[in-house]
């Protein structure tokens, strides 16, 4: 099976119908170890790491500015998690 049936697959398999788009979308901007790291989680069956890549590549492309990041995309700054709550924004 070719790179990109394979990733489609994947991402229909892992990522929720409202976010598809998007994460195809990374996948196609991003460099090679981050779609391969992509496919490795999935063919471990490991969901919620694929979308912690999605989030590393998505941040990446943003810093590159080969990508926006808007309000209600649904892979953001994985950092964001890590914010202690007494932080401001």
């Amino acid at each position: 099976m070719d790179t990109l049936k394979r990733i489609r697959n994947a991402v229909r398999k892992e990522i929720r119908v409202d976010c598809r788009k998007e994460a195809l979308k990374i996948l196609e901007l991003c460099d090679d170890k981050d779609r391969e790291d992509f496919l490795k989680y999935h063919d471990e069956d490991k969901g919620n790491i694929c979308c912690m890549v999605l989030d590393f590549a998505k941040k990446k492309l943003v810093e590159a500015g080969e990508m926006e990041q808007k309000e209600d995309d649904c892979f953001k700054d994985p950092n964001i998690w890590l914010k202690d709550d007494n932080e401001e924004n």
